[in-house]
């Protein structure tokens, strides 16, 4: 191999990295391209719905999903659980005022909260009967304490969903196996009851999702896993 087809090699993979990077924080004009990936790749979409199927909401339910990005999941949730109320957390300012220009009734409404940075960003005393996420959970780094948090944030009874779909030139649906079942071991020492892992094909990759509740009468700290 000479050194042109190395430099193009390099050059390609340089480029590769740049977009992945945008589908963990979006922003610039690679940054919108990521966003309309992801709102419009059918895929996507059809992975949003089947997580907020898999979760079996209540009429009326309070939903926060994680890194929302243009508001695929957060529009699953208000077409399929009546009076529901959603609140959209990013750390992307693009994504964030994707999701209000693609939700402005349900902003108005009040059925719907937008809020740029973390879960931990949110107002104290915020509590949901669910939270979920989408392809987002793979980028947190200190996950223990990311778990600890979402335990916080659900009300006695809340469900867990985090749905997780190999992407990229060397993903397989066995990484994706390995992530998942890491995952909801994860969710176990972290508490969480009746954990469950559900998979689909979408396109041409498996996703998967891992499940989970708080016990309505559980207190911090003293949950075991039911296996």
């Amino acid at each position: 191999m000479d050194a042109t087809e190395v430099n193009r090699r390099d050059g390609a993979s340089g480029l590769q990295a740049v977009i992945a990077g945008q589908f963990r924080r979006p922003h610039g004009l690679l940054g919108a391209l990521a966003g309309w990936i992801m709102a419009n790749r059918a895929s996507n979409i059809a992975r949003n719905h089947w997580t907020v199927d898999l979760m079996e909401l209540a009429p009326g339910a309070e939903v926060l999903e994680i890194g929302c990005g243009p508001g695929s999941g957060i529009g699953a949730v208000l077409e399929k659980v009546p009076h529901s109320r959603v609140t959209g957390v990013d750390h992307s300012a693009l994504m964030i005022a994707r999701s209000a220009r693609r939700h402005a009734a349900a902003l108005k409404a009040d059925r719907l909260d937008l809020w740029q940075g973390e879960v931990s960003s949110l107002p104290e005393g915020r509590r949901f009967d669910a939270v979920f996420s989408c392809n987002v959970l793979q980028f947190v780094e200190e996950r223990t304490a990311f778990l600890e948090e979402v335990r916080r944030r659900l009300k006695p009874g809340g469900i867990i969903a985090t749905t997780y779909q190999p992407r990229g030139q060397c993903a397989s649906a066995a990484e994706g196996r390995v992530w998942i079942s890491q995952f909801a071991e994860d969710l176990c020492t972290a508490g969480f009851q009746d954990v469950d892992v559900r998979e689909k094909v979408f396109g041409a990759m498996p996703a998967f999702c891992a499940l989970g509740s708080l016990e309505a009468q559980q207190k911090a700290g003293a949950a075991k896993c039911s296996g």
